[in-house]
């Protein structure tokens, strides 16, 4: 597929970000995509990024937001998830955005390990795929 993706990858556990970014990297090669990746902090920082990157104008045909968050003791986990599937979802909505969201909201590490491996459940390649997904039915109805 002709496309140009964004992928936007906050690295607050490196190990997971590192796996769920190979995934992404892969689905995308695999389909002949092209992308850059944007690298921030933390899930939290997701929607501002993101936000960022569509008001600055620069070409890009999807977007793939990656990321973990790990239920802690407190409740800034909650307001974590929460606001960052908010923020996503407002914008790819407000926006019209092909987006894949890959952003792992688990209860421990070993869920997380799980979902991250390329070699197990791949969310980052599932991420990367749905944003393809997207924008094959974006271009289809003549919205890009």
């Amino acid at each position: 597929m002709n496309a140009h993706i964004l992928v936007i990858e906050a690295r607050f556990y490196d190990h997971l970000a590192d796996m769920l970014l190979a995934g992404a990297v892969q689905a995308l090669n695999e389909a002949g995509a092209t992308h850059q990746v944007v690298t921030i902090p933390g899930v939290l920082e997701i929607p501002a990024a993101l936000e960022f990157m569509v008001a600055s104008g620069k070409p890009y045909d999807g977007y793939v937001v990656l990321g973990t968050a790990i239920k802690g003791e407190s409740d800034h986990y909650d307001h974590v998830c929460t606001e960052c599937m908010r923020g996503c979802t407002e914008l790819s909505l407000r926006h019209h955005l092909a987006l894949g969201n890959g952003v792992l909201t688990v209860h421990n590490e070993a869920q997380a390990l799980k979902r991250a491996d390329p070699a197990r459940k791949n969310m980052g390649g599932q991420a990367a795929r749905a944003a393809l997904r997207m924008l094959e039915i974006k271009r289809e109805l003549q919205l890009s």
